[in-house]
């Protein structure tokens, strides 16, 4: 029994921590979406505010939801976001950015979505990230 445990034994960081990352990887790449809709969630958010929910056969037409979070540089996190948005399908504007804030607009066949990502100034942990969904003339969605 003991040999037995003594092969396993060198064996064992390596594996255990093999399967801490794999849970980690596993985990992180859930992507989270606002109210069942195809609005993706800011990565590490937290959603406080939300208003204004209209839907129209059952896709979400209008809304307007603040997310906390923490934002170091306002353009890199938008970047992430503008990654996220693009591969479920909504086309990018392009960004407008200073130093404490960015915003991009986002549409897709009647809807336009405006983000906007504000740095506080004091305290980067309490910043935020807003969504404005509103119904758009499907004609200037490109």
């Amino acid at each position: 029994m003991n040999r037995y445990l003594n092969r396993i034994r060198p064996h064992r960081i390596p594996l255990v921590a093999s399967m801490i990352l794999t849970m980690l990887v596993g985990c992180s790449t859930e992507q989270r979406f606002l109210l069942d809709s195809d609005l993706p969630v800011p990565e590490d958010s937290v959603a406080r505010v939300t208003s204004d929910v209209e839907r129209k056969a059952g896709e979400l037409v209008r809304v307007n939801s603040v997310f906390a979070t923490t934002v170091d540089d306002p353009s890199r996190r938008l970047e992430g976001i503008e990654r996220v948005f693009e591969f479920n399908g909504w086309r990018s504007s392009g960004t407008t950015a200073t130093q404490s804030t960015a915003a991009c607009v986002f549409t897709k066949p009647g809807r336009r979505c405006q983000v906007r990502v504000v740095r506080n100034e004091i305290d980067p942990d309490m910043s935020r990230i807003s969504y404005h969904l509103v119904p758009s003339d499907a004609a200037s969605d490109g």
